[in-house]
């Protein structure tokens, strides 16, 4: 008997969106969820993907009923941790294929990857995420690891057309078309301190000069943690050339249409690698922290963003070395693996 497949993501966790959906796309699997705004989000962001909205009540047993493959975002112990009783009850195990959700450089100084241990399949991305869970002892025991390499990427040009639209509704006009276009895309405050974002709003919000916008993408976690006080925020800031991002998970046709990228352990650094543009990175409250990224981007340690950036030779692309494009491709292609496992994935799947 064919065995089916599906992604899930279970609860509010909109951060999975941009890592499932195009999978989904390129493996011809569902997609379920049981939160009714982001089968809306999906429905209006990504084109070809079959998601399907499963009422809260229903959503366990008719997973582990359907389906024998989930593609998701949670390790098979913390699936179980839901689903555990509807397997029993229903004398069937659910095979997890484990999604990661972003390549940063988050994790190495806590217990993070450790989780992935001794799971039965696990989607990585290329050699870096390989040599990560070689250096925390965990790779060993994965049973079946599959490289999938930057889908992402060849999903948004694929559709590009598609995204382009959006951008232009959405952003572009909205925001000054004379304006160098900054995105700042901080991650959330996790164990590590591995945020800028309090550090640094302040600073980004008051002294951003008239010639930039400025399109604030908040993590969802950092809004969950700190939703009254980000409302607030929000609220005191009325300059026109700041634009703050909600429920718009889309990265890669973001990174197509900004000029400058500042971030900080956010993986969305690694997704830039892409684009061949100007990277600024914030150090976070936690300086002991370290990225591959730092021989990329350039580094900041201080409140002088916008003089930093001035005085930078990033911006103008003729000016940037030989040696910084080759140093990005060089980590680009350790990131994502060129040669990927989809086709084996839809062979095991039998789709």
């Amino acid at each position: 008997m064919k065995k089916k497949s599906a992604a899930l993501i279970y609860g509010n966790t909109p951060n999975y969106i941009d890592h499932l959906a195009p999978l989904c796309h390129y493996l011809n699997i569902p997609l379920l969820t049981n939160i009714e705004e982001i089968f809306d989000i999906i429905k209006k962001y990504y084109p070809k993907v079959n998601v399907q909205h499963i009422e809260n009540r229903d959503i366990n047993f008719y997973t582990v009923r359907n389906f024998d493959n989930i593609f998701a975002c949670i390790p098979k112990n913390i699936f179980d941790i839901e689903f555990r009783l509807h397997q029993d009850l229903l004398n069937k195990e659910i095979n997890i294929f484990w999604c990661p959700h972003g390549n940063s450089d988050k994790g190495k100084t806590i217990l993070f990857f450790e989780g992935l241990k001794n799971e039965k399949n696990v989607l990585v991305y290329g050699n870096k995420m390989i040599d990560i869970l070689k250096e925390k002892k965990v790779f060993h025991t994965i049973e079946n690891p599959y490289a999938v390499g930057n889908y992402r990427l060849d999903y948004f040009q694929k559709f590009k057309k598609h995204f382009k639209k959006i951008i232009k509704n959405e952003i572009a006009t909205k925001l000054s078309n004379k304006n160098i276009n900054i995105l700042y895309a901080p991650t959330w405050e996790d164990k590590e301190n591995s945020s800028s974002f309090f550090k640094y709003i302040d600073v980004l919000l008051t002294k951003l000069p008239s010639h930039y916008n400025l399109i604030v993408k908040i993590h969802p976690n950092l809004i969950t943690q700190n939703e009254t006080k980000i409302e607030i925020m929000k609220l005191k800031c009325s300059k026109k050339n700041i634009m703050f991002l909600e429920n718009f998970p889309l990265i890669y046709p973001l990174l197509d249409f900004i000029d400058v990228y500042i971030g900080d352990f956010s993986s969305i650094g690694y997704d830039f690698l892409s684009f061949d543009k100007a990277m600024y990175l914030l150090k976070p409250q936690n300086k002991n922290l370290f990225s591959e990224l730092f021989d990329i981007g350039y580094v900041i340690d201080d409140d002088n963003i916008f003089e930093t950036i001035e005085k930078s030779k990033l911006l103008n692309p003729a000016l940037r070395s030989k040696s910084l494009i080759h140093k990005r491709k060089k980590l680009y292609d350790y990131t994502f693996q060129k040669n990927t496992d989809l086709e084996k994935l839809k062979n095991i799947l039998n789709i």
